[in-house]
């Protein structure tokens, strides 16, 4: 029996092997295709874009000073319309269920540019106590600030970037969890502001 129990062991590691060979082979052929598989760098911009954007929409949860409306959830959407040859970003914010239920407020369009302005150039644009527009984000300083978080390390010349530039645009909606209510804003992504 010593004998037989050696050819049936020597037999199953031998097919093993044969297998995770095969199989790394196989890998090989895979991972090959993919990397010789051509990937627009529109796509690979529209990747980045988004996954930037939804990375910068955690700055608007909840503070430990309110100083602005609180939101509970962010919602981030990039789409590219093939047709227009335009980038259309939508973001939904929803109001915070709990502080909102107790407070009698309703959005107005300053939240809805605040939402925008958080995400993209992390600053207000508001003043702190009149909540009126201020020269803090001019749209001079909305585009320079957009280029190096948006651009940085990517091979685009300024005319395309600017070219970008003019063909992106975004989409705000404003939640108000208990009243079922929504305000919406939109423009050109670097607009002074959004109507």
């Amino acid at each position: 029996m010593g004998t037989c129990e050696k050819k049936i062991i020597y037999t199953c590691i031998k097919l093993l092997l044969i297998l995770i060979i095969s199989n790394l082979s196989y890998a090989d052929v895979n991972f090959s295709t993919l990397r010789d598989k051509k990937v627009s760098y529109l796509d690979f911009f529209l990747l980045k874009f988004e996954n930037k954007v939804i990375s910068r929409s955690r700055y608007l949860s909840a503070q430990l000073f309110a100083t602005r409306v609180q939101y509970s959830n962010i919602g981030v959407q990039v789409n590219f319309d093939k047709k227009e040859k335009k980038f259309f970003t939508d973001i939904y914010a929803v109001m915070d269920k709990k502080r909102y239920a107790k407070k009698k407020y309703q959005p107005k369009l300053r939240d809805c540019n605040q939402v925008r302005n958080l995400i993209f150039y992390r600053k207000h644009g508001y003043g702190f106590f009149t909540q009126k527009r201020n020269s803090s984000l001019s749209q001079d300083i909305m585009e320079e600030i957009f280029k190096e978080v948006f651009f940085r390390n990517l091979d685009f010349t300024e005319k395309e970037i600017n070219f970008l530039l003019s063909r992106m645009f975004v989409k705000v909606t404003v939640l108000h969890p208990i009243k079922k209510t929504e305000l919406i804003c939109s423009g050109k992504i670097n607009d002074y502001e959004l109507k």
